[in-house]
């Protein structure tokens, strides 16, 4: 009796984790229900975007200097700007850009810098400057991020700018009324502009000059701080808004004012009219005039829900007759393709596997080798989100390129049990006795492959971010596959 139980033990102990897992259908069946439930319960949570969303290493400073040249802007703001932040741990590179009443000034990050302790140093570091000019606004200083475009929907027809611009404005309100969308911009279109232009006999009629009817203009057209208020609930902020929009309004700024009443407005010295900037260039198509909306996704807002939510809307949008509108560009749509190109492969892979391993092996462990090949992709579907990962275009191309791999270690492993069941063993002892015959062949194939994938999850800069996804997907799905090849598939 004792002879029977130490040689028990010891065909266990050579059987080793694979005769244990072999031999223990319950553990098996648990493990396999687990990944299974697991990974279908995460396929309906997990995020799911065009493109990997991934932090930038930038931290953009814009500072408003209204009516101050570029050159101006350079000396008051940008200067005391990259002085202040020069002794900031973690910058790589400063770059700064002037223009007429504004300057940006984008420091970017040394790779790996703790991008909230350098922001924070950066804000710090602009509080402290004491030297700017008495006109600018408020520093703004932020994390640059990615904007990430859904869909561009394109407005066109023969009808003029003006009213071009209006509609897409119309438009782009009612998008923004939806919840499911929180950011259209519009493009291709020249922003408003109000044209004030005076002639010289005017001047010289009131004995003024260019310089001090553009002064007034600005004292007139202005949000300007008016203090605080203390109040027993808090202090409230005044502000005086005095900023003008259209002609009208600028008309009725008066230039004289006489003591008996008689006021000069500005309509009465100059032409003043509403238009739009002179950029040398409009959106068109088939020279027709066009406007563009680029609607955006905001934090996990699903691509397909937004693509959906904005062509009922356009196709609902009343437009006058002569125009039309197209979609431009549809990332949402070149998602749904990946998504479809990969299920497509999916499933014919899986039924290819099932009929050659049917023909030439047998039927049960051609449907336990095509179950191991779901096992492995639904199961290894629930890590990812563990490692930040969600589903995009990258990490569905990551599911592409393992889809040819995943199935090898399963037809290895299976076509070597049949071969032990040809000989004439039993069914269990076939399988422990062919996984164990090439289980280390298996492990140094699977290994080996990750261990060359491994690298691209240490690129560097934004590259490295951006394809960081396909390596992590092809190194969870092959270890997930060994698991399910050695421990899962000899128990069936």
């Amino acid at each position: 009796m004792e002879e029977n139980e130490d040689k028990q033990k010891e065909k266990t102990r050579k059987e080793g984790v694979i005769g244990y897992m072999a031999r223990n259908s319950i553990a098996v069946n648990l493990l396999m229900l687990v990944l299974l439930a697991g990974g279908i319960f995460t396929m309906f949570k997990i995020q799911k975007e065009v493109f990997p969303e991934f932090q930038l290493d930038f931290v953009e400073v814009s500072v408003a200097y209204p009516g101050a040249s570029p050159a101006e802007v350079e000396q008051g703001i940008l200067q005391p700007v990259e002085e202040a932040v020069r002794g900031v741990q973690g910058i790589k590179e400063v770059v700064s850009e002037a223009q007429e009443g504004s300057g940006q000034v984008t420091i970017e990050l040394v790779a790996g810098t703790e991008r909230m302790k350098a922001f924070q140093d950066i804000d710090q570091a602009i509080n402290r400057i004491r030297t700017f000019p008495d006109d600018i606004e408020q520093p703004e200083v932020a994390l640059q991020s990615r904007q990430r475009d859904v869909i561009q929907i394109g407005l066109y027809g023969k009808v003029d700018v003006w009213t071009m611009r209006q509609l897409g404005e119309r438009l782009r309100t009612i998008l923004l009324s939806d919840p499911t969308i929180t950011q259209v911009e519009l493009g291709n279109v020249p922003e408003y502009e109000t044209r004030i232009e005076i002639t010289s006999k005017n001047l010289q009629k009131y004995n003024l000059t260019l310089g001090q009817v553009a002064d007034i203009i600005q004292q007139s057209s202005s949000d300007v701080p008016a203090g605080a208020v203390q109040t027993q609930s808090g202090e409230i902020l005044l502000r005086m808004q005095e900023r003008k929009q259209f002609a009208e309004e600028f008309g009725n700024i008066p230039i004289i004012s006489s003591e008996s009443g008689a006021n000069v407005r500005l309509k009465d010295i100059a032409e003043v009219t509403d238009g739009f900037e002179e950029i040398g260039f409009y959106g068109q198509f088939n020279q027709q005039n066009y406007v563009e909306l680029r609607i955006f996704r905001i934090g996990d807002q699903s691509p397909l829900e937004i693509e959906e939510a904005a062509l009922a809307i356009v196709e609902n949008f009343q437009l006058p007759p002569g125009v039309k509108y197209r979609t431009d560009s549809n990332r949402a749509s070149d998602y749904r393709e990946r998504l479809s190109l990969l299920t497509e492969n999916g499933v014919l892979a899986i039924v290819i596997v099932l009929i050659i391993l049917t023909l030439f092996l047998e039927y049960r462990l051609a449907f336990w080798v095509m179950l191991g090949m779901t096992v492995s992709f639904i199961g290894g579907m629930m890590l990812l989100p563990l490692l930040g990962i969600s589903i995009n275009m990258i990490s569905m191309f990551g599911f592409l390129v393992v889809l040819g791999i995943v199935v090898d270690d399963a037809i290895v492993v299976g076509e070597n049990v049949y071969e032990y069941r040809q000989k004439g063993m039993s069914a269990m002892e076939a399988a422990i006795a062919g996984t164990k015959d090439v289980s280390f062949p298996v492990i140094f194939s699977i290994v080996t492959t990750i261990i060359a994938f491994v690298p691209l999850l240490f690129m560097p800069g934004e590259t490295g971010k951006f394809w960081q996804p396909l390596p992590a997907v092809v190194i969870v799905i092959l270890a997930v596959s060994l698991l399910e090849a050695l421990f899962i598939l000899p128990s069936h």
